[in-house]
């Protein structure tokens, strides 16, 4: 999967008002990500995974969690300044700069879904030179050492737009999270879409702005006490 994030980068290096409050945990929330993962509401983050284990995280913090919303060229600058405390369901790779890092959390796959009416894959080199749906800015490293010059991406937005411009016949086959897809067919039973190939399992994670204000070391008990306690696994569990 990706790279992650609707603040200009010129609203992140004018407001000095980003920079997180004493008594406040600021997660940065990223624009371009899809139920389960994150739901918007008016452009603010209003549900899903990343929105529930940041308010749990937060409160076990004994502090208040603010979401910022950002694009995916805004990332960097946010959580390298400190702007953003933390950003979560992500890998070392998928974004630029030096983080601290939590433990693995949040199980997921990189998988592509079909139009029910597309021929099963077989693996990544069937999609030789065929067209598919990804998001702007993701970097789908897999695929692309498989595939090289004969990836033909088809930009959407964000991954609500990706998944739409498949059910719209622009693309056969699209990229998303296992997750994403497993939650759309129980929520919309009636979209024809399906599985088409599961290419790469993963734990997602979250990292922490070298710059936060929040000791690392706090947060790390935290987060190990929600392993232990089961509150990520009733977070999970509820979008299953």
């Amino acid at each position: 999967m990706p790279s992650r994030h609707l603040l200009s980068a010129a609203l992140w290096a004018l407001s000095g008002a980003a920079l997180a409050a004493p008594g406040e945990l600021v997660m940065l929330a990223p624009a371009d990500q899809a139920m389960p993962i994150a739901r918007f509401q008016n452009g603010v983050l209003a549900g899903g995974i990343v929105k529930d284990f940041g308010d749990v995280l937060a409160q076990r913090l004994g502090r208040r969690a603010v979401y910022l919303t950002a694009d995916t060229p805004d990332v960097t600058p946010a959580l390298g300044s400190g702007r953003a405390d933390a950003m979560c369901y992500v890998l070392p790779f998928w974004i630029d700069g030096d983080y601290n890092w939590s433990p693995p959390l949040f199980p997921d796959a990189e998988m592509l879904a079909a139009r029910s009416d597309m021929p099963q894959l077989r693996s990544l080199k069937d999609l030789r030179d065929q067209p598919v749906g990804t998001v702007t800015g993701y970097r789908y490293q897999r695929v692309e050492l498989v595939l090289g010059r004969r990836f033909r991406r088809v930009d959407a937005a964000n991954m609500e737009a990706n998944i739409q411009q498949m059910i719209a016949g622009k693309v056969p086959y699209t990229m998303l999270s296992e997750a994403t897809l497993t939650y759309l067919q129980r929520t919309r039973p009636d979209l024809k879409v399906r599985a088409g190939l599961v290419f790469s399992a993963y734990k997602a994670q979250c990292a922490f702005s070298t710059q936060s204000q929040i000791p690392f070391d706090e947060v790390s008990r935290a987060i190990d006490t929600l392993l232990k306690d089961g509150s990520i696994s009733q977070i999970l569990a509820r979008y299953r």
